[in-house]
């Protein structure tokens, strides 16, 4: 008869391969479900978008200051000039001031216009490098994934090969037992004994009767309370 150390054995490694198909199956579905992060191509665009269209009312604010420095040095020339009358100083002077305040008006604008600018050409090309750094850790974690996932493929064949060698050695009413116990308790077909009393699985305590019989090294005992093989080492 197969003893239970024998199938615990076996359960080992059929938890190992368990395991090894568990993580198979959550890095492929990692892999299938694609780069995970935003699409951040509409914002670079209207960031860059809001940048050439601040840029341009930036040239034109300053081409107005420029004519409007001409107009000022065209009047200060003529208030200061010998040739203007006093009648037209006046006038002159208030052109001159109202020309003078204008500009500190455009100056202060500018400054507001070109921070603005600057603040939205940084969040274009911030939107990029996201996107591209994104991309290359996409691509590196792809790389990663596959590499582990032939590492698993090997550890699989390997384990198999290990499972395959250990049920052959079994007869087949044991081994048919062991893998109807293992569909039908969640994977765990042995129980081991903690305590010397505690059934590990359903974590019930075992009666005297099931302990005497665990003494027996080669005698399948089952859990009075859940049917799996105890095992007590």
């Amino acid at each position: 008869m197969t003893t239970p150390q024998q199938l615990y054995n076996l359960q080992e490694i059929d938890h190992r391969i368990d395991g090894i198909d568990a993580e198979r199956e959550r890095l492929q579905k990692r892999l299938a479900a694609g780069v995970n992060r935003p699409d951040l191509t509409s914002d670079a665009e209207h960031h860059y978008a809001r940048a050439v269209a601040v840029g341009a009312n930036v040239v034109s604010r300053r081409e107005e200051m420029e004519r409007l420095r001409e107009r000022l040095n065209s009047l200060e020339a003529r208030l200061y000039s010998s040739n203007t009358s006093r009648r037209d100083l006046s006038t002159i002077q208030r052109e001159v001031d109202s020309a003078k305040y204008q500009l500190n008006q455009l100056d202060e604008l500018l400054l507001e216009l070109e921070e603005e600018q600057r603040t939205h050409e940084a969040a274009a090309l911030a939107a990029r490098d996201e996107m591209a750094t994104a991309a290359v850790e996409w691509q590196d974690l792809i790389e990663a994934l596959n590499d582990r996932l032939a590492e698993l493929e090997k550890d699989r064949e390997t384990t198999a090969s290990e499972r395959q060698v250990l049920a052959a050695a079994l007869p087949a009413a044991d081994l048919q037992r062991y893998e109807r116990l293992r569909r039908n308790k969640s994977g765990t077909a042995i129980a081991m004994v903690d305590n010397g009393r505690v059934c590990l699985a359903c974590r019930m305590t075992l009666t005297s009767n099931v302990l005497r019989q665990l003494r027996d090294k080669s005698k399948q005992v089952p859990c009075s309370t859940c049917g799996r093989i105890l095992y007590q080492p």
